[in-house]
């Protein structure tokens, strides 16, 4: 958790730094003459919003009054926090922003960023499940995340839809079909009185598919000072 608020600040320092004075906005006349334009169009974000999966969510324990296995369903909905890739897919068409970097006299020098708005195609990833993966090797490894479609408003906000798969810890099939409401007894005839979600002989990782809407805040590729 604290190497993902430690990502979520240097996130947000480089916007402070992709924000900063010492640029200029022109407009599209002034820009057309000029031959050379940088248009990247891939832009990196992160984001905030909530996420609805299609499948049920359960959630396995053992009572304290009776010792007997309680399942119980949870709310399908969540409020996730995600880093993202932005390409646009109008180029342009649907409007954006021109800019030129200024020198030491205050005057525009070098060529000019483009900043485009309109559809674009976006790919998450969570970063909650990506710190969980960043303690070993990436590669091979499952993380949650999804791909979709967003409108870009301006430089650095885009509203965006995904579909996405996300992991849950889910009670095993077993467990489901016959010991809810009953008593749990170990191979030494012992109650069993806590089952830990960790335990994969009770539980297992299940990827469920979802809907996303999503906020992003991006880093709009244009000059900095």
């Amino acid at each position: 958790m604290k190497n993902v608020l430690y990502l979520v600040a240097l996130t947000f320092l480089s916007f402070q730094l992709f924000g900063q004075e010492g640029i200029q906005e022109i407009t599209k006349a002034t820009a057309d003459p000029i031959p050379n334009k940088v248009n990247e169009g891939l832009d990196f974000g992160i984001s905030l919003g909530f996420n609805s999966v299609f499948n049920r969510i359960y959630e396995a324990r053992i009572s304290p009054l009776d010792n007997k296995l309680k399942i119980t369903t949870v709310p399908k909905a969540a409020f996730l926090i995600s880093t993202g890739v932005s390409v646009p897919i109008t180029k342009g068409k649907l409007g954006g922003r021109y800019y030129r970097k200024l020198d030491a006299a205050g005057t525009p020098t070098g060529p000019v960023y483009f900043v485009p708005y309109g559809l674009c195609f976006v790919a998450t990833v969570n970063l909650v499940s990506f710190n969980s993966a960043a303690t070993g090797s990436l590669f091979n490894q499952k993380i949650d995340g999804g791909l979709g479609l967003g409108y870009r408003v301006n430089d650095n906000f885009q509203i965006a839809m995904t579909y996405e798969m996300i992991s849950y810890r889910q009670p095993r099939q077993f467990l489901m079909d016959n010991y809810n409401d009953k008593i749990l007894i170990n191979a030494s005839g012992d109650v069993i009185s806590s089952i830990n979600m960790d335990d994969n002989d009770y539980f297992r990782d299940k990827y469920m598919s979802s809907i996303s809407l999503k906020f992003f805040y991006l880093i709009a590729y244009k000059p900095v000072k």
